[in-house]
């Protein structure tokens, strides 16, 4: 579009893990004179991040480290215009003091994603497949199961009423959307958007899994999962 100056995009979709085409999109961005800011909160240390991207944000609580700490990476020549002006001793960053001990325990965080990057990624493959065959062919996954981040699964199954789900399990971390969404009442946008009808869409249910994930923690919870969702048709 005439005038965009920036596009953002998400390297991993947070509600159903689709990783997305930042290198194409990367470049219509600059064929467009547009900058590229990619949003690699849910694939840093996971997913490769495109070399073409002119600015990179990730967050530490997303690679096991402490909440409230992120980092902006920004290529040299660009210079975004601040949205709060004085100070200037944190160079692009917005002015205050950072917290040492949430760096630090951010950067450690960041070296060890990148010693554990493929331990992490063979211990998601296990568990992404012990959960697809637990669920069985009576869910269907939301989103490509190729193009994806297996950290994340996004299932949903015809008649599903989740919000009695998740009455029924509150000791079951899953959720029926993302936690930005979390109090809206309304069916997951990102969804809807991908072709799914009101009714699909909240019938769906994601559930996350990492390093710390037992595969005995996993089974458990999506056994109940599933005796609660039988229930739910045998009382229909």
């Amino acid at each position: 579009m005439p005038g965009t100056k920036l596009v953002a995009a998400m390297l991993v979709n947070n509600e159903i893990g689709v990783i997305q085409p930042i290198a194409a999109l990367a470049e219509i961005a600059h064929a467009a004179g547009a900058l590229l800011l990619c949003d690699a909160v849910q694939g840093y240390g996971r997913v490769d991040i495109p070399a073409t991207c002119d600015l990179v944000a990730v967050s530490g609580h997303k690679i096991y480290g402490p909440k409230g700490i992120g980092a902006l990476w920004v290529r040299d020549g660009v210079a975004p215009a601040p949205l709060l002006h004085g100070g200037g001793q944190e160079a692009l960053g917005r002015s205050g003091t950072l917290s040492p001990a949430l760096c630090a325990g951010f950067g450690t965080a960041a070296a060890l994603m990148a010693v554990r990057r493929d331990a992490d990624a063979a211990q998601v493959e296990r568990l992404w497949t012990l959960a697809i065959e637990r669920f069985g062919p009576g869910w269907s996954i939301n989103g490509s199961s190729d193009q994806r981040y297996r950290g994340n699964l996004n299932v949903r199954r015809d008649g599903l009423d989740v919000a009695r789900l998740m009455s029924a399990l509150r000791d079951v971390a899953f959720s029926a959307g993302s936690a930005c969404a979390s109090g809206s009442g309304g069916a997951s946008h990102v969804l809807r958007a991908i072709g799914l009808t009101e009714t699909q869409a909240r019938s769906s249910v994601r559930l996350g899994f990492g390093r710390y994930t037992t595969e005995a923690e996993l089974t458990e919870a999506i056994d109940r999962l599933m005796l609660a969702a039988n229930a739910q048709r045998i009382a229909a």
